[in-house]
């Protein structure tokens, strides 16, 4: 089965399977009324994106710790950064979760892809400088 027949059918099982997630208080459409509720004007929505930018980046810092971690010890073996079937297997579960979150996959999807990209990138070069050393 090709690559993008087997995502596709992915998305279309997770399509199915998340009709019973949306009763979720994490939902977009549950943060939306909550958005409705709590701001009448655009400062309160900003204020608001800029909080969650705040955490946004401080999960980044979280996770970026962890791919210099795994590029220690892939420094020791492998010294390669890039793992092509970790990357659609996590693929698939952004897919499915950002379906049952009612999340578009035109955000999740390509903020997770730019993510995963630079984070591959910044892990092959701080192997490749660790093994230079």
């Amino acid at each position: 089965m090709s690559y993008t027949l087997f995502k596709w059918s992915a998305i279309l099982l997770c399509s199915v399977s998340s009709i019973v997630a949306y009763s979720s208080t994490d939902t977009l459409s549950c943060h939306y009324e909550t958005a409705k509720e709590q701001c009448q004007d655009i400062s309160c929505i900003r204020e608001n994106i800029d909080r969650i930018n705040d955490k946004i980046l401080k999960l980044l810092a979280e996770r970026t710790a962890y791919v210099k971690r795994a590029g220690d010890l892939k420094s020791k073996t492998t010294k390669i950064a890039e793992d092509r079937p970790r990357v659609a297997a996590q693929e698939l579960k952004i897919i499915e979760r950002s379906i049952e979150l009612g999340l578009p996959l035109e955000i999740s999807l390509s903020a997770f892809r730019a993510i995963v990209e630079n984070s591959i990138l910044f892990q092959q070069e701080y192997i490749d400088q660790s093994t230079a050393k």
